[in-house]
């Protein structure tokens, strides 16, 4: 099908000319320069979505959306849902939004088809950085995976993204330098975004093809965009004192707005909006219709703002709406009065662009609201410096998206950027560990995902606590419970508050209160939060409620995971033999479509053959059949028939580790040893004892390692030196002969050593195709416990 078609049958009308060279282009371009209400989303969406399904030069399987901190990307994803529907493929490309939280659908366990993920920043940027922000440790390995390989990154109006902007560059310059399996593009659409912010060390002299922008065919009167890129409005400072009451600033916006239409106020921080919201209430009855929107909202609320942010036509008559930055990306509203206060220049555009967007809503006006240099946070004094005498020149004039390019072209306005932190190739290479350090740290990748914010993020869900405490059996939290706070606010929330907020403690295997929360809050944590506390309201994150927080009840009962926890291996009744054959089926179902060499394919075959071995040993069969005593004790369970997680004697025991040692001792190659061992996230670049990992004191361990190894026994996540298992079928074809284990791998120095040979396979592979390899099988995995328990429950 040819592009016009295509897209026409997706939106209802012809692309632009410029979207046509897009999708048709031999080589994407790095850059797309495009005015804001140019129609850039469904540019990038369509333009993949055709090259993957019609155009000989392919595109990558995933398509990775990558929006500004804090914006709202409900639009971005309905957008999507609607042109698959309009072109009957909505069962054939899934459209997820990476938020954190237990997804309501585990878009990871699909790795062969298409897919589209959208999502902000800090939740995508983490997740490329093997450290994603509200979401399990153990999981880290598998989005950093698939999001670095076959995957195109589309960045949109990363000029509002910081130093995201450099770390999307180096990731670019990355994947081609260590290499990826398929082909892993990046694209940056923006109408501001200069070349020389992609100007980093390991991207530079790799664009492949030249920068995009729209030419005189697009702006044809003729075409729709015409309207839009020329539509009216004019800009001029608004006659009002600022203060952060909002208190004039609020009788002033009551006085610009005009009846019958839509008033748009986007203002610099939560807390002024919702100072501005209040003082427009206390206006009522003259204004009966206004809307506060913000990215501090639990999704449960959120859906209801969305669809009224969406509102059109006759629905939105008569509103005024006060906002901040969310709207300045990934949002399309139109409003025929815009006020906003003073901010960096890049802003402001995207911001002018939501006046009299489409040309219908017109005369727009634009009026904008000096601020002091004291009060620039989140923005610096300089960039309000250079965006105010900007303005001071525009003052009564036109300021379309056509004439602001025209300001731009003829005042040669460069817009300075500094590169202060550059994620450099170690950096990388180091993330590439998930293993905390000795005192339970991770590396902080606040730095690269946005560092210019003093305020990001943590998530914070609510529940119905006792006053004892969070008990251990607490399920996770999912998606739509999440509100993001900042964290110095939170911070200030759990010192000032008679109730304890509580982490995740993945070793302890409970939910664990806040010692210091000063100390331990990192961004990107989860912490629940008793509801008596408060901190919540009809106006989102509020730290100075003190009423109860309803909770958004789970749906799921699970436990988040833990570094002894077993939860897959809960369901249906299963034998070792039949899971396994469910797994290798599955990982070949995946291998089908993902274009790997065969070795690769080998590789991975093998380590679905293997990857369970472990579960023969007597600590594995001795579990499953203390929670299910009707198991046939002549046989080797996988599962154990019950629901519920599984509780070993030995505390951490890793039934995955116990595999990869037998493999290795029976001739497996390391590579697949090392697959086998990370198929649960909890064992990969190291094999060490955890602190409370001790022998039992009938010495038997020790006994046992002197027997046969003439030395002081090893033992780590629950496996001791000498244990003996086997032996287990693994297919028709293949045993796993009787094992006595051997930890001597786990020793550092030496080629011998598990750590040295793991180092040198990332970096023989390099990291990204590493954890491709290992996110495939842990799909595959995954998908069979899955199909099992769907099974079980329709038995």
């Amino acid at each position: 099908m040819k592009f016009h078609q295509f897209f026409r049958n997706a939106t209802g009308h012809a692309p632009y000319p410029y979207q046509v060279a897009f999708a048709t282009a031999e080589t994407l371009p790095h850059l797309l320069w495009a005015p804001t209400s140019a129609g850039k989303t469904a540019t990038a969406i369509l333009g993949w979505l055709w090259r993957q399904r019609y155009a000989k030069q392919g595109a990558p399987r995933r398509l990775a959306y990558c929006l500004p901190m804090r914006v709202l990307v409900e639009q971005s994803k309905n957008a999507a849902q609607e042109w698959l529907k309009a072109l009957k493929l909505e069962k054939h490309v899934a459209v997820h939004v990476l938020m954190g939280g237990v997804e309501a659908e585990d878009w990871f366990l699909e790795p062969e088809k298409p897919a589209i993920l959208i999502g902000t920043q800090d939740m995508l940027l983490s997740r490329a950085l093997n450290r994603g922000y509200a979401e399990s440790r153990f999981h880290w390995p598998i989005d950093f995976g698939l999001l670095n390989n076959d995957c195109l990154w589309v960045f949109d109006e990363p000029q509002l993204m910081a130093n995201g902007v450099s770390t999307s560059a180096q990731l670019a310059g990355l994947r081609q330098s260590l290499g990826a399996f398929g082909t892993c593009p990046s694209v940056w659409m923006s109408a501001t975004l200069e070349p020389g912010w992609l100007d980093t060390i390991d991207f530079r002299g790799k664009f492949t093809a030249p920068a995009l922008e729209l030419t005189e065919d697009d702006y044809d009167e003729k075409l729709p965009l015409h309207k839009r890129m020329t539509a009216e409005k004019k800009l001029a400072e608004l006659d009002a004192a600022w203060s952060k009451d909002m208190k004039a600033i609020a009788k002033a916006v009551a006085a610009s707005h005009v009846q019958g239409t839509q008033t748009l106020v986007v203002v610099n921080t939560v807390e002024r909006a919702k100072n501005l919201y209040a003082a427009l209430g206390k206006l009522k009855p003259l204004l009966e219709n206004v809307l506060l929107v913000h990215s501090r909202y639990r999704p449960h609320e959120r859906e209801e703002l969305n669809y009224k942010l969406q509102l059109k036509g006759d629905d939105c008559i008569d509103r005024i709406i006060v906002a901040t930055q969310v709207v300045e990306a990934g949002v399309d509203i139109s409003s025929r009065t815009l006020i906003t206060e003073l901010a960096p220049w890049a802003s402001l555009v995207q911001r002018m662009g939501r006046c009299n967007r489409t040309g219908d809503d017109g005369p727009g006006k634009v009026f904008w609201i000096d601020v002091p240099d004291k009060d620039a946070p989140p923005y610096e004094a300089d960039d309000l410096k250079f965006a105010r005498e900007q303005l001071k020149v525009l003052e009564g004039k036109s300021v379309s998206p056509q004439a602001l390019d025209k300001f731009k072209r003829k005042n040669k306005i460069v817009l300075p950027f500094e590169h202060e932190h550059v994620l450099r190739r170690r950096d990388l290479i180091d993330l590439f560990d998930t293993t905390p350090d000795l005192s339970g740290n991770d590396i902080d990748i606040q730095r690269f995902v946005r560092s210019d914010d003093p305020e990001m993020d943590v998530q914070i869900f609510w529940r119905n606590v006792p006053p004892s405490g969070s008990g251990d059996d607490e399920p996770a939290p999912e998606r739509e419970e999440l509100c993001s706070a900042p964290i110095g606010q939170c911070k200030g929330f759990l010192d000032d508050s008679k109730h304890d907020g509580y982490i995740w403690d993945h070793l302890d295997e409970r939910w664990r209160p806040l010692r210091d929360p000063k100390r331990e809050l990192r961004p990107g944590m989860v912490i629940l939060v008793p509801s008596a506390a408060g901190g919540y309201s009809e106006l989102g994150w509020d730290p100075d409620s003190g009423s109860s927080v309803a909770p958004v009840p789970p749906r799921r009962k699970e436990l988040p995971e833990a570094t002894g926890s077993d939860q897959s291996s809960c369901g249906p009744a299963l034998t070792l033999n039949a899971h396994t054959q469910h797994v290798f089926d599955e990982l070949r179902a995946i291998l089908t479509t993902c274009g790997l060499s065969e070795e690769c394919r080998q590789t991975l075959e093998r380590a679905a053959r293997w990857h369970d071995v472990g579960k023969a040993h007597p600590v594995f069969q001795a579990t499953l059949r203390k929670v299910n005593a009707d198991l046939d004790a002549l046989q080797c369970w996988a599962k154990s028939g019950k629901r519920g997680r599984l509780s070993h004697e030995r505390h951490h025991f890793r039934h995955e580790l116990a595999s990869a040692l037998a493999a290795l001792q029976h001739g497996v190659s390391f590579e697949v040893a090392y697959l086998i061992a990370c198929h649960h996230g909890k064992v990969r670049l190291s094999i060490r004892s955890f602190p409370d990992e001790w022998p039992q004191p009938d010495n038997t361990c020790i006994r046992n390692a002197q027997e046969q190894f003439g030395r002081e026994p090893l033992y780590a996540a629950g496996v001791w030196d000498a244990d003996r298992f086997g032996p287990v079928v693994l297919s028709d074809s293949e045993t796993c002969p009787a094992t006595t284990l051997d930890l001597s791998t786990m020793l550092l120095g030496g080629d011998h050593s598990w750590t040295a040979r793991a180092l040198a396979l990332r970096d023989q592979l390099g990291p990204f195709k590493l954890a491709y390899l290992e996110a495939l099988l842990r799909a595959a995995d995954l998908r069979a416990s899955r199909n099992e328990r769907l099974e079980g429950a329709h038995a």
